[in-house]
């Protein structure tokens, strides 16, 4: 009889491509991934999290039970996961893992931390809940929000220090249990990088996948159908599975290009002078504690 618990959990990043890995590891035979993309149960089990946050708050997963039903329509897959970004940078995530998920696999996908950092800033902002006018802004806003206990969507600096993030996972799960992949992988290599993660899971690894479908594609709502989109992430409107695997790949190319006008990208000034500010030291942590060359995230 199969378990219906998961034996995998993809952690984080936020905004690294995890929606994209989701939607790659739904498609194998051998691997259940729950239908709600995100049930983010481990940071609220257990937990009173009364944030401040601009717009509606999600229903959270708070029981066990709940969570486990999730996972009821697993039938003869072999991998059984979900994909939770939030969960590397939550504390005690890592622990309530292991207390109930004694022997799950942990799957990571980082990014450059300045990269993820304004593509987070977006993606709040696209959600009209965020009203710093610049990213500059915010990063200013962000000591004072973390202070007066503003949600972790707002922490955009900080939850790009992975190392230590990951050493709570290190700390407590086998080094053989943990995988982690660069989003340079996940983007640039990816038929690659899924053969890698199919035999970390251990299952067949010649599944072909169609990799033609981008999840989270970046852009700023506009126009009226931009405004009902902003509206509906405001106040929690929003479906919680992957639109793209329902619809045409042409409907969905044609509902972003005519809602979403392309995003002003960081400038590459900033883009450094932020990366040395803050995360100079990190990456040098980072490069030892993975064993990868991270020097292209100082360039």
């Amino acid at each position: 009889m199969v378990e219906k618990k998961p034996n995998f959990i993809v952690i984080g990043a936020m905004k690294a491509a995890t929606t994209s890995l989701y939607t790659y590891l739904k498609q194998h035979p051998e691997i259940f991934m729950t239908k709600v993309k995100e049930p983010m149960f481990f940071n609220n089990f257990q937990q009173e999290n009364k944030y401040k946050i601009l717009g509606s708050k999600s229903k959270k997963l708070t029981t066990l039970n709940d969570y486990l039903a999730m996972f009821d329509d697993v039938k003869k897959e072999k991998a059984i996961g979900e994909a939770s970004p939030a969960y590397i940078y939550n504390p005690k995530a890592p622990q309530l893992i292991k207390e109930h998920l004694s022997n799950v696999k942990i799957i990571a996908i980082l990014r450059q931390p300045t990269d993820r950092a304004y593509s987070n800033y977006l993606h709040t902002k696209r959600a009209d809940r965020e009203d710093a006018a610049t990213f500059q802004e915010a990063i200013e806003l962000e000591n004072k929000r973390i202070k007066d206990n503003w949600s972790p969507l707002y922490h955009y600096i900080e939850k790009g220090y992975y190392s230590v993030q990951l050493k709570r996972y290190f700390d407590l799960f086998s080094e053989k249990n943990i995988k982690i992949y660069l989003f340079e992988d996940v983007v640039k290599n990816t038929n690659e990088t899924l053969k890698d993660i199919f035999k970390f899971l251990e299952v067949d690894e010649n599944v072909e996948i169609d990799t033609s479908k981008k999840a989270n594609v970046s852009g700023i709502p506009s126009g009226l159908m931009g405004w009902i989109l902003k509206k509906m992430r405001y106040y929690n409107l929003m479906p919680k599975f992957a639109i793209s695997d329902y619809l045409p790949k042409f409907i969905v190319k044609l509902i972003f290009r005519s809602v979403y006008k392309p995003t002003e990208k960081l400038n590459e000034d900033s883009r450094r002078d932020i990366t040395e500010r803050y995360y100079k030291g990190e990456i040098r942590s980072l490069e030892k504690l993975i064993d990868r060359d991270l020097s292209s995230w100082l360039s």
